[in-house]
């Protein structure tokens, strides 16, 4: 199914640790070109680090472009800088609304909650304006990192493909990941300690 446009402006979300706002690529380049020289941060995705300041700016620019994407970057509230950017879509499928996302996070802030953070403020936004019924995302099988941070936030894993990596042109297993509206208002609720809606 063709991918929905998407609201513009993008907003801006603001939480504990981290902010989501629009790419800003002039402001954002040097951020982006210094995180994305760590190995971890491309080894699972399809592109390379991007060579020198003027390309991430260029690849920025790129990204803030697509129509059909919401593309954030996720600025950490202590310092300012750009330390990960996160990416929504909308679909519409078989009668319902579907988003799908993509996010990366810079190395030193792994496990230190900013990625959960900036999830949170997705699924509110995903959920709760955009009004989907169903939050999709996926990862390779031995990415063992996302996997694991995938399921701690709540998703459910709903099947395995084997699909060509282009980056090595080999076959890998790809895992998808679902999150439904009722699942979401229920860890929602429990983590505010609220009883969950019963249907």
């Amino acid at each position: 199914m063709a991918k929905l446009p998407m609201p513009r402006p993008v907003p801006t979300l603001s939480g504990k640790l981290v902010t989501l706002r629009a790419i800003d690529p002039a402001r954002d380049a040097a951020d982006y070109q210094e995180w994305n020289q760590e190995p971890d941060m491309t080894r699972w995705v399809g592109n390379i680090a991007p060579a020198t300041v003027a390309e991430s700016q260029q690849e920025l620019e790129r990204l803030a472009a697509l129509p059909d994407k919401t593309q954030w970057a996720i600025v950490n509230n202590a310092d300012g800088r750009m330390i990960g950017r996160f990416f929504v879509v909308l679909e519409g499928r078989e009668g319902a609304l579907v988003a799908g996302e993509g996010n990366r996070m810079a190395k030193p802030y792994w496990r230190r909650g900013h990625n959960r953070d900036a999830r949170r403020l997705v699924f509110e936004y995903v959920f709760g304006t955009l009004k989907a019924d169903v939050y999709e995302t996926h990862c390779w099988r031995d990415n063992v990192n996302s996997r694991q941070s995938i399921l701690a936030h709540g998703f459910h894993p709903v099947g395995e493909r084997l699909e060509l990596n282009p980056k090595c042109g080999e076959m890998w297993v790809r895992c998808f990941f679902q999150m439904t509206r009722h699942e979401w208002e229920e860890r929602a609720a429990h983590e505010k300690g609220e009883p969950g809606e019963t249907r």
